[in-house]
């Protein structure tokens, strides 16, 4: 499938337009019908609309169906839906801390059946390396995995759209470098709907994501990074998000749902934010970074990208010395 450079600026600006149109409607939608949080960090708590996930799910599959050869396009809009369905029930009516996980195993079910996917993973320093029969397991764990993390890191305004746009950077430039088109054309599809989002989703935040939200950007991010080939590039990339998952799961010793944990810090008066004391106490990145003294919500936001954006130069290095 061959795509000229003005089909590929159509369907990438139609992908972004389609999402932030969709956006603003979700956001009046919501309002009209009451759909709001509270922002627990700003002044006042205002309701937030949520859940933002089908503006996501919309652009992105727009974006791929006009963009991708059909094998991709479909095994990829197919793992979105049901990580987008699986997240919309949990905003609905709210899994478990165990049924969430469970259930984002089926997210690789169309990836595996269309065996959109190449089980030839590029090790640093080995080579290309034949896990035929593992890697089909490793995709399966690895969605989920992915889509925990990012849901996980969904704390504050902008910060886990900014961060998946972030990590998405070098397997962008992997595809390119690879010259993988199509993969690269895709990667710059999730990385403008994302901005699109973004634009609404930062500080002060005019909608959240929730879990369907959420639990796509973990998908889009596993399934750029396994069509790119680019497994290796794409973990190096997304430490910090696998860091924050990994604490939280360690310090609470397995899955529970994050709404029913202990806060691991708190909101002062003047809306800065510090680190929580005693035992039990959820372990996350924006805890250890306020855990000195006290920090805006912007001043963590910003530092977690700066870890992301440290580990972004990691992976291009990676890059760099395996080309």
């Amino acid at each position: 499938m061959t795509i000229s450079i003005t089909e590929g600026l159509f369907g990438m600006a139609l992908a972004f337009a389609t999402t932030y149109l969709l956006t603003l409607a979700l956001e009046m939608v919501l309002n009209e019908r009451g759909m709001t949080v509270p922002d627990y960090h700003r002044p006042g708590r205002p309701g937030v609309p949520r859940p933002g996930g089908p503006a996501i799910v919309v652009g992105a599959i727009t974006g791929m169906a006009l963009l991708l050869p059909a094998k991709l396009a479909v095994a990829g809009s197919a793992a979105l839906a049901i990580s987008f369905l699986i997240g919309l029930a949990d905003d609905l009516f709210k899994f478990g801390g165990v049924e969430k996980p469970l259930l984002g195993l089926l997210t690789a079910v169309p990836v595996l059946v269309l065996h959109a996917y190449n089980p030839f993973p590029y090790i640093p320093f080995v080579g290309r390396v034949s896990i035929t029969y593992l890697y089909p397991l490793l995709l399966i764990v690895g969605f989920t995995i992915y889509q925990n993390a990012a849901n996980m890191l969904d704390i504050y305004n902008g910060l886990v759209t900014g961060s998946t746009m972030i990590a998405m950077v070098p397997l962008i430039v992997a595809a390119l470098l690879y010259g993988e088109t199509s993969q690269a054309y895709m990667g710059l599809v999730f990385l403008l709907v994302l901005l699109a989002f973004f634009l609404r989703h930062k500080s002060p935040a005019r909608i959240f994501p929730g879990d369907s939200g959420s639990l796509l950007m973990g998908t889009m991010f596993v399934y750029l990074m396994v069509v790119s080939r680019a497994e290796v590039i794409g973990i190096i990339a997304s430490l910090p998000m696998i860091f924050n998952g990994f604490f939280i799961l360690s310090s609470i010793r397995g899955f529970r749902e994050h709404s029913d944990l202990e806060r691991p810090v708190e909101v002062l008066d003047d809306y800065r934010i510090v680190a929580r004391r005693g035992k039990g106490m959820p372990v996350t990145l924006a805890r250890i970074m306020a855990s000195e003294r006290p920090l805006t919500e912007q001043q963590i936001v910003n530092r977690i990208w700066a870890l992301f954006a440290f580990t972004d130069a990691l992976a291009l290095i990676t890059l760099a010395m395996i080309r």
